[in-house]
Order: structure tokens, then sequence, then C-alpha cells
């Protein structure tokens, strides 16, 4: 549906204004925030239209990523704490929301959900790593090439894929996606968290 233009737009500017110096209107704190937050309420607004197809988006969706999910290494991650709960659930959470905005806009759905699942596929928790990383930034611009190296080891992956999973936690690492999917897996992924913290908290 068109509906998920709307956020994506804004979630985008939100997101890019800080690169562009005619943009730097959005920087400023209350203008920055509310645009982070009417992207979030429109995203919801859509999702709330959409609700009716739930269930059979439910079952497209588990049918695209089913073998990821019950792989054993992928299981794994149930064990590594991610923000308010653990990293497995976390990816379902992206994997799916990217499914259905990129299925609602006509974009590739296939490889947002399956990029979007195996965006975290690190096995180790990050908050120890961080401890003994003297910058504090290395996980975060580390993470997204283990995650590949990982889903290479264990999964059949395409470019598109690959684009989304290293290009995920962008503008934190510089190099820009190469694909809408992957700028819809980064939205999601931010949206996502958004959600853990403050809801599932």
């Amino acid at each position: 549906m068109k509906l998920f233009k709307l956020p994506v737009g804004l979630f985008t500017t939100f997101y890019t204004s800080r690169l562009f110096s005619v943009m730097s209107i959005f920087d400023q704190f209350p203008i920055e925030l509310l645009l982070l937050l009417f992207s979030l309420f429109t995203l919801l607004f859509a999702y709330t239209i959409q609700r009716p197809s739930t269930h059979l988006l439910r079952t497209q969706h588990a049918l695209l990523v089913e073998d990821i999910l019950q792989h054993d290494q992928f299981l794994k991650l149930k064990e590594y704490r991610h923000h308010t709960n653990d990293i497995y659930d976390h990816a379902r959470r992206v994997s799916y929301l990217s499914f259905r905005i990129s299925k609602a806009l006509g974009m590739d759905y296939q490889a947002a959900a399956r990029g979007g699942l195996l965006h975290d596929f690190f096995l180790y928790d990050w908050r120890e790593r961080k401890q003994n990383d003297e910058k504090r930034s290395s996980h975060g611009k580390e993470h997204p090439f283990i995650a590949l190296e990982n889903a290479k080891t264990y999964f059949s992956v395409n470019s598109l894929e690959e684009d989304i999973i290293t290009k995920h936690m962008f503008p934190k690492t510089l190099a820009l996606p190469r694909y809408k999917e992957s700028v819809v897996v980064s939205i999601s992924d931010k949206i996502s968290a958004i959600y853990e913290y403050v809801v599932r908290a």
C-alpha cells in the first residue's frame, strides 16, 4: 500500500538531514523529535489500516524465513540479550516490519525479510564486547560484517541481502545503502529498537 510512503519518507528525511546543510533545520531538537515521532505515528497508522490481512501476511512471512528461524545456529541468538529481550526476538521483529513495508511499497519483500532477519546474526554478548572496547564504537561498526560472514556460512545470501545486512547501521557506518530495501531495513531496525526500549522495557 502507498500508505507507508509517508512514514518512510519522513524517517528518511530525519536520518539524511544531517548530511545536507540545506536540510539542517531538521537537526534542531524540537523539529528532529517531532519528525521522528510523527514518522513513527504514521507508520503505526498505516500498519493499523492493514491489520485485517495480518494473519495471511504473517503466514507469507513465515514461509519466506522458516529455514533461518529453525536453524540451530540462528536459534543460538536466543541466548544473547539485545535491547530488552534477545537478539532472536529483535531480528524477527525487524524482519517482519521490513517485509510489511517492502511488500506495501512493491519492493523485494523476500530479500527485506531474509536480510532483515540476518542483520544482527552475531553470536556474542555485545555488552561484554563493549566493556573491553576502548573506542566504545567497534561493535556498532563491525557487527554487520560479522553478521554477513555468519549468514554466508549457513545460508545462501544474494547481493541485495548482503547490502541490507552490511548497511543496516547507516549512518553510523558511513557507506550509503545501495538499495531501497536496505533503507527500509535500516529504518525498521531503528523503529524496532525504539519499540523495544519504550513499549517493552
